[in-house]
C-alpha cells in the first residue's frame, strides 16, 4: 500500500513539473502571479518526488517587517519564487512597450470588415481601461502595452455589436496583433402585430425572405431567423386575401416590434 502511494505521489509530482515547464515555454513573459503559479507547481512537484529532501527545505523572508519561516514542502514554491530561476531566461524585450492592433471582423472570416469608423474598441488591462477608435480598415490601435499583458476587449457601437467570445482573455505577443470576431446581437427574431380597424387580424401570412409565419388570434407573429439569413435589416411582407399586400422594414436589434395596419381592397 505504501509503495503504491509513493508511486502515485511521484507520478503526480512528475506531471506537475512537466505542466509547469510547458507553461513556461508557452508564456515567454510571465507576470508575477504567473511566476508564483509556475513555482507552486514546480515546488509541489519536487516535494512529491523528493519527500524527504523537501521536508528539510526552509524559506526565511519578511512580509511587512514580519519574519516568516516556512519549512517542509510548502517552502519550495517560495524559495523558487524569490530566487526566480525562470526569470533569468526572460527575453530582453518583455518590458519594452509594444503597439498592438486589434482587427475587428465579422464571424464569416477575418476579411469580413463590419465596422468602419463607426465605433470603438475598449481594452481592460491591469486595472486600466483604454479606448481606441475603429479605422476604415476595421482596426483599432493601442500603444504602450507589454508582451505578456493579459487584456479583455469590448465593442462600443451605436448598434448592439458584441464580441463573439465576450469572456476571452487575450495575451499580448511580440507580433502585436489580436483578431476579435464580433456579431450583431438581437437580429435572430422579427416579431409584431397586425391590426385591422384597431382589432387583431388573424391569418395574415408574414414573410421574411424564405421564412414564413401566420398571425394568430391576437394578430401576433414571431419569426425566428436562421443564422445564414440574419442581417441588420429585414424587409417583411404581409399578405392576406381581400387585403392590400404590405411591406415594412424591420430592425429587430432596436428591440421594437412591428405594428402593421392592413387595408381592404
Amino acid at each position: 500500500m505504501r509503495q503504491r502511494t509513493l508511486i502515485a505521489s511521484n507520478l503526480t509530482g512528475f506531471v506537475l513539473i512537466v505542466s509547469a515547464c510547458a507553461i513556461a515555454l508557452l508564456v515567454p513573459c510571465p507576470t508575477n502571479a504567473q511566476y508564483f503559479i509556475l513555482y507552486a507547481l514546480i515546488g509541489i512537484g519536487i516535494a512529491l518526488l523528493l519527500t524527504r529532501s523537501a521536508n528539510r527545505s526552509k524559506a526565511n523572508f519578511k512580509i511587512w517587517n514580519i519574519s516568516v519561516i516556512l519549512t517542509g514542502g510548502v517552502a519550495l514554491p517560495f524559495i523558487l519564487f524569490f530566487t526566480n530561476p525562470i526569470g533569468a531566461f526572460k527575453p530582453d524585450d518583455c518590458d519594452t512597450p509594444v503597439d498592438v492592433t486589434i482587427f475587428v471582423h465579422g464571424k464569416k472570416s477575418r476579411q469580413d470588415v463590419v465596422l468602419r469608423q463607426e465605433g470603438h474598441v475598449i481594452m481592460d488591462v491591469k486595472g486600466e481601461r483604454k479606448r481606441s477608435a475603429i479605422s476604415e480598415n476595421g482596426e483599432a490601435n493601442f500603444k504602450n502595452l507589454h508582451v505578456g499583458d493579459s487584456v479583455r476587449l469590448e465593442i462600443d457601437f451605436s448598434e448592439p455589436y458584441k464580441a463573439t467570445y465576450p469572456d476571452s482573455v487575450y495575451v499580448i505577443t511580440r507580433e502585436g496583433m489580436i483578431y476579435m470576431p464580433i456579431a450583431l446581437q438581437g437580429v435572430d427574431k422579427v416579431a409584431g402585430k397586425v391590426l385591422y380597424n384597431d382589432a387583431p387580424l388573424e391569418g395574415v401570412i408574414v414573410e421574411v425572405g424564405t421564412v414564413i409565419d401566420t398571425t394568430n388570434e391576437t394578430g401576433s407573429f414571431d419569426i425566428l431567423i436562421p443564422e445564414y439569413l440574419q442581417s441588420k435589416e429585414y424587409k417583411v411582407w404581409f399578405i392576406k386575401q381581400g387585403f392590400r399586400t404590405k411591406s415594412a422594414p424591420a430592425f429587430p436589434q432596436t428591440g421594437q416590434s412591428l405594428e402593421i395596419v392592413m387595408e381592404k381592397l
